[in-house]
């Protein structure tokens, strides 16, 4: 199915009729998210100033890029705002160190999903304290934003109005949900995930999980004169407002620091090749470009790999329906589709966005374009890979990746394990 472009719309046409079944609850929009469209993402890019990164990217107002959902879903990729940030910065000092290191984290969570697939949705490792066996479900509360305790209804509230957390408020959500409510990470993960603009399986699931315990030597622990300090009022008098020492006899069993349960010795690494490596090869006959939902932009590579050539932008309808995304989440994703398809129009492309159903369904409408084969970008998504695979059934397909931010050989079982690794190659190339 194909989403129309209505060039007055302010919504460009991705209306809740074109979109149902797509998203799950009512059609809400989210009043603090930031245009899902590509001259905001460049503009936003182009404006941000690293300065007071380091010291300030905990606090909840602290200097933070907010890029994040730009990023998840392509219009930017990790390179791109890296060698954007630098050239405005123009020196490598903390400010700018500490925000290639968080850009590190991102690579490296795409990595573990990359190399662990649908494993991310399985707790990898034991919890390392005693515990009981977690709740299923949320909190009591959590889905009205009422649960009793104003700084995580705080937190609640902004996913609610925005799609976006401040990182930490993502930690101190995941930290509650599991070590203080006794819920299990794995029903955070998908609540979160369906209410992020930014929401990725890798950095969202690994990311509970590295809260959890079970993919890291130790539980995420806070206080309450943790959340006082970074910003977040509200909890005063709460189970965790309370001396470390006494969370760990209380919730930890004396185990806060590791110890209980140990990692396993087989732990994962970088994946060495693509998932399907024979799609790595050059353009064939009458190529149509075909974008997908991790690289929505009309700057991809894969673009310039078969100038002048149709333009189809895709958007998975079957992964979307089976996510259950909100319809801010949703409507975010088809927004920068739909704009992409503008700007490739507005160049002089025949651009236009189509809903995946099947890749048969996608192979008649590159051929009605008269086309013969396919260009289309890399992705760090093993299911993507998938989908270009069968699709190549029906139709030759060609990868043209984007210039990575990293690409090494390097061990998974922590960040600092891959990212001694990665880093020294990322940094380089401001030499």
């Amino acid at each position: 199915m194909d989403l129309t472009l209505d060039r007055t719309d302010a919504h460009l046409g991705a209306t809740p009729d074109a979109l149902a079944g797509l998203y799950a609850g009512p059609a809400t929009a989210l009043a603090g998210a930031p245009p899902a469209r590509h001259d905001a993402a460049r503009a936003a890019l182009a404006a941000y100033d690293v300065r007071r990164y380091a010291s300030t990217r905990n606090h909840l107002d602290g200097n933070v890029s907010r890029l994040n959902p730009y990023v998840t879903w392509g219009a930017l990729t990790l390179r791109e705002v890296l060698t954007s940030v630098r050239a405005k910065h123009g020196r490598m000092d903390r400010d700018l160190e500490k925000f290639v290191d968080e850009l590190g984290w991102k690579a490296f969570f795409r990595e573990g999903f990359r190399a662990l697939g649908g494993r991310v949705y399985r707790s990898l490792e034991p919890y390392k304290y005693p515990t009981a066996e977690k709740l299923p479900g949320p909190p009591p509360g959590v889905e009205v934003g009422d649960t009793g305790l104003p700084c995580m209804d705080r937190l609640l509230a902004d996913l609610a109005a925005t799609g976006y957390l401040h990182n930490h408020g993502r930690l101190w959500l995941a930290g509650w949900w599991v070590h203080y409510a006794g819920h299990a990470w794995e029903d955070g993960e998908r609540f979160l995930y369906r209410r992020l603009l930014d929401g990725e399986p890798g950095p969202n699931a690994l990311s509970w999980q590295w809260v959890a315990s079970t993919f890291g030597g130790k539980p995420y622990v806070f206080d309450g004169a943790n959340l006082r300090r970074f910003g977040l009022e509200g909890c005063d008098g709460a189970p965790f407002d309370t001396d470390r020492d006494t969370l760990d006899r209380r919730f930890f069993g004396g185990y806060a620091g590791g110890g209980y349960a140990r990692r396993p010795k087989e732990q994962p690494r970088t994946v060495r090749d693509v998932p399907v490596p024979r799609l790595r090869r050059g353009p064939g006959d009458r190529p149509v470009v075909v974008l997908h939902a991790e690289r929505l932009s009309p700057h991809a590579a894969a673009l310039d790999a078969a100038p002048g050539a149709p333009v189809v932008v895709t958007l998975d309808a079957r992964r979307l329906r089976e996510e259950g995304g909100t319809w801010g989440r949703v409507a975010f994703a088809a927004e920068l589709a739909l704009d992409a398809a503008r700007a490739l129009q507005d160049a002089g492309r025949d651009a236009s966005v189509h809903l995946v159903e099947a890749e048969a369904d996608l192979a008649e409408r590159v051929r009605a374009l008269g086309g013969a084969s396919v260009v289309t970008p890399g992705s760090w998504h093993p299911g993507t890979w998938r989908t270009l695979a069968r699709l190549d059934e029906h139709l030759p397909v060609s990868v043209v990746e984007d210039p990575p931010f990293a690409q090494v050989d390097a061990p998974l079982r922590s960040f600092s394990a891959y990212w001694k690794v990665a880093r020294p190659q990322v940094v380089a190339r401001f030499d």
